[in-house]
């Protein structure tokens, strides 16, 4: 996509990224678990955090920038016990304004090659919002299946939505 930087985050990127989760939680309607003003890690807070994932084998913290911009980003969290080490569990989101070109499949290819070729991970997982029908096209379109579904999973804006977990074996 033009324009558009996938790197790991850093840990100076802490701040961008802060703002971007305050900024997509306060959208109406967004299918993210987390309500406005919720987030509530200090910059020190979430600079470590960024650190950690640089010191695990099985965890990749990517963001998308178009210039100085933070447009999206995607987290791959191994799991941290020996049965479970092989599994990372994946966020993503996408700013509003970037949705629909092209990013969060950007986003999820380096996701998914990253995976492949990491010699500990062979399952990657996610939960999605059960109305997020583009987000699951997406995952699908990389293989990722439905698993099962989580009735009344969250409780946003007023009312209980479902989600889905999903899965890819890699």
């Amino acid at each position: 996509m033009n324009g558009i930087l996938i790197r790991e985050a850093q840990p100076e990127d802490a701040k961008d990224i802060i703002q971007y989760i305050e900024r997509l939680s306060a959208e109406p309607n967004i299918y993210i678990a987390m309500s406005p003003g919720e987030f509530g890690k200090t910059e020190q807070q979430e600079a470590e955090i960024l650190r950690s994932f640089h010191e695990e084998q099985n965890a990749i913290y990517l963001i998308a920038k178009k210039e100085t911009r933070l447009v999206g980003m995607i987290v791959c969290a191994g799991g941290h016990r020996k049965t479970t080490s092989h599994v990372v569990s994946i966020s993503m989101s996408v700013d509003q304004e970037f949705r629909k070109q092209g990013i969060g499949k950007l986003l999820m290819e380096h996701a998914v090659q990253w995976a492949k070729n990491n010699p500990v991970v062979t399952r990657m997982e996610l939960l999605v919002f059960a109305k997020n029908e583009p987000a699951i096209r997406l995952y699908e379109k990389f293989g990722f299946v439905v698993e099962g579904r989580h009735k009344n999973a969250i409780f946003r804006d007023g009312v209980y939505l479902d989600n889905l977990s999903m899965a890819l074996l890699v």
